[in-house]
């Protein structure tokens, strides 16, 4: 099977046929995809705030209570966006913008295995108010970094056809 194959394959799939065949399904995705982004940031964003040291207030129990529902907006997201992709796949495999998004999305699927095993015990185990180690801190920084370069490839797909 050859790429072009592959790619025809999920055009014509059940999930490729009904985002280009049912005219609220793409709009309704993107809603979803978009409140789902908007939870995962907002969730990242207390987060990594926390850890940096910005936002010492936040108690980094309370803080790192909130990765449950990063991890269920972004698998929210994972699945709008395999609707996106299944219902126009030749129009995002070709895109230079999500072809950086992509692998943005992997390094920021490896900062957070970094984040889980290396850092979040300790994490967890700091009193309130007290200062994240300097890892846990770079982790952190890279995390916003990586997350909103997503965020701007996402916007520019469109518009780098």
């Amino acid at each position: 099977m050859t790429l072009d194959d592959f790619l025809q394959t999920l055009a014509d799939s059940f999930a490729g046929n009904m985002m280009r065949d049912i005219f609220w399904m793409w709009p309704f995705m993107e809603n979803l995809h978009f409140m789902g982004l908007a939870a995962l940031f907002g969730g990242l964003l207390a987060i990594d705030l926390r850890v940096i040291g910005i936002c010492r207030f936040i108690p980094m129990k309370a803080a790192l209570s909130l990765i449950p529902y990063v991890i269920a907006a972004f698998a929210l997201n994972m699945l709008t966006g395999i609707m996106f992709f299944t219902g126009d796949p030749y129009r995002y495999f070709y895109n230079l913008a999500f072809q950086w998004k992509m692998a943005l999305i992997v390094l920021a699927g490896i900062n957070a295995l970094w984040f889980w095993f290396g850092e979040h015990t300790k994490l967890s185990k700091l009193a309130d108010g007290e200062q994240a180690d300097v890892p846990a801190k770079i982790i952190s920084i890279a995390s916003l970094a990586l997350w909103v370069g997503i965020i701007v490839l996402g916007r520019l797909i469109p518009y780098l056809e």
